[in-house]
């Protein structure tokens, strides 16, 4: 039984909750080994956890009805009763789950890249509690933004004690209207993050008492001197003028040594190096080893060694490290950086338009083109309207997620780095990103892994992704092939008893090379594919109410 506890759960009598049963197919199953339970309902698996297998799972209720207002009408009940019981618990519960029942019901709805159609999970308001501000700190990040750390009178929240969080950006401050000595209204969202929620209005003396530290000691200061909260002006870390950028303040100085230690740590953690971590980083700033991204690839052994407490070994394995990440392509390369708004996804995107590091530079001197600058391009539309951007911004909003505020984020955070990336450049190897394949053979088609495979899986993946598909981590009816190897077990079985095309390896690679879809599956890929499109007739995406 989890127990609460003050920051963190303490494992004391545990017991195992479960909330499913996944059985063996047929091919997996030991000759010795009992059949599994025909089952035809998740609920149903429950009862063979709960009365065969004696584990007891966590708490259910099926619910027949299949007009949509009565469903709607039980989860909301359900929503109500659950969350009015939180307390009661011994553990602590977060939210409810809502699944559909019939499990060829749940085949039918199908999966999305990462979630089921049929279960939905319905988060509990968050746990209030109150506190009193007692000083705010301001931390500068990678990207120069510099954030407001609140500091208060510790208090427990969903059995957490809470003694910092977060008070985002200067807007957020304002909007709060928020003081020194104020007392606040806390909550951790999802249970999770704690934050500020709103001010109550000033505090008393009388609000600090029975108060404790996470570790069980007793909490004595007094009562912090009331004022407003001091936005700064000068970057905390190396004293810059801040630059207003809507919400949030900046530090523009790309030599600031907090930017920088985030900078490369985003870095390494983006490139999934060991052993190079905050206290390294900070190491190496400190001794001026290194001052941007490029020194980590100028560092020697005996530098690393003169480190205290770094040993021989320890700086091989971080060279070592440096070393995998010499050759990089352009989309890792770009989403290391850390741009502001530019995750993997999308830096896959960004590099798959520019092609190449050289490329991407030569757009970013033409993205900074003003009106009337021969770089700038057309300066109305067909309709006569003036365009507000150039055209280097404008290609790169046709990347699909991408408007014009990213580009130009994109844009500049390239721009200010740019001494820095060509310098890197020049150390490492920034290899070319394939174009997105507009069409190909298997254009228009998903596609499903599954068992062991001859070839590493990623380059697997990337070899679909470049011919056109899409590759999805689950088997569902809406799936168009699954590509089985060795040991393939119930991602097979369940294609199988849904009738889904499925290709060896082998036919992956003919059907890539080929540009056509192999001879023996050919026929039923396309059947399917018909399939699809008689059913995508309407476009309305099933929900969990379609089915009965």
């Amino acid at each position: 039984r989890q127990k609460r506890a003050e920051g963190k759960a303490k494992a004391e009598d545990l017991v195992f909750q479960a909330y499913d049963a996944k059985f063996p197919t047929e091919q997996e199953r030991h000759p010795d080994s009992d059949a599994p339970p025909a089952d035809a309902h998740d609920s149903e698996r429950l009862l063979w956890l709960r009365d065969v297998a004696g584990i007891n799972p966590a708490p259910w209720t099926v619910h027949d009805e299949a007009a949509p207002a009565q469903v709607a009408h039980h989860m909301i009940e359900a929503t109500n009763t659950w969350g009015g019981q939180r307390e009661a618990f011994d553990y602590e519960i977060d939210g409810i789950v809502f699944k559909v029942d019939a499990l060829e019901t749940r085949d039918l709805l199908g999966m999305t890249a990462h979630h089921p159609r049929w279960a939905l999970a319905w988060k509990f308001p968050p746990e209030e509690a109150t506190s009193i501000l007692l000083e705010v700190t301001w931390q500068t990040g990678r990207t120069g933004a510099v954030t407001p750390v609140a500091r208060i009178a510790p208090q427990s929240v969903g059995g957490v004690t809470v003694e910092h969080t977060t008070l985002h950006n200067v807007g957020e401050v304002e909007r709060l209207n928020v003081q020194l000595g104020d007392r606040v209204l806390i909550v951790r969202r999802g249970d999770v993050i704690p934050k500020i929620e709103s001010s109550m209005g000033p505090g008393v003396k009388e609000d600090l008492a029975n108060r404790f530290h996470a570790d069980g000691s007793v909490f004595e200061e007094a009562m912090p001197d009331v004022g407003p909260i001091q936005i700064p002006t000068q970057c905390p870390a190396c004293q810059a003028a801040l630059t207003p950028d809507g919400a949030f303040i900046r530090c523009v100085n790309t030599m600031c040594d907090a930017r920088t230690s985030r900078a490369i740590l985003y870095w390494c953690r983006s490139l999934e190096m060991d052993g190079i971590g905050e206290k390294l980083v900070d190491q190496l700033l400190q001794s001026d080893m290194v001052q941007s991204i490029p020194d980590l690839y100028r560092l020697q052994q005996a530098e690393l060694e003169s480190i205290d407490r770094m040993g021989e070994k320890s700086a091989v394995n971080v060279l070592n490290e440096l070393n995998k990440t010499k050759s990089l392509k352009l989309s890792s390369f770009l989403h290391a950086l850390g741009l502001p708004g530019i995750g993997p996804e999308l830096a896959t995107a960004v590099a798959q338009r520019f092609t190449s590091f050289g490329q991407m530079m030569r757009w970013v001197d033409s993205a900074g083109a003003s009106a009337g600058h021969a770089d700038f391009g057309p300066e109305v539309d067909e309709k006569g309207k003036a365009y507000t951007e150039n055209q280097a911004i404008r290609s790169l909003c046709e990347v699909d997620g991408i408007g014009s505020k990213v580009a130009i984020q994109v844009r500049d955070g390239l721009h200010q780095r740019s001494t820095m990336l060509n310098d890197l450049a020049s150390i490492i190897e920034v290899t070319d990103e394939p174009k997105a394949a507009d069409s190909g053979p298997l254009t228009g088609m998903t596609l499903c892994l599954t068992g062991s495979l001859q070839r590493p899986r990623k380059e697997v993946q990337l070899t679909i992704k470049a011919a056109g598909g899409k590759v999805v981590g689950s088997v569902s009816s809406q799936l168009d092939v699954l590509v089985a190897g060795e040991k393939a077990g119930s991602k097979l079985a369940k294609a199988e008893k849904l009738g889904l095309t499925v290709w060896t390896e082998q036919q992956l690679h003919e059907a890539c090379q080929a540009g056509d879809r192999p001879g023996a599956e050919q026929g039923l890929a396309e059947e399917n594919q018909g399939a699809t499109q008689s059913q995508g007739t309407d476009s309305k995406q099933p929900s969990l109410f379609d089915y009965s």
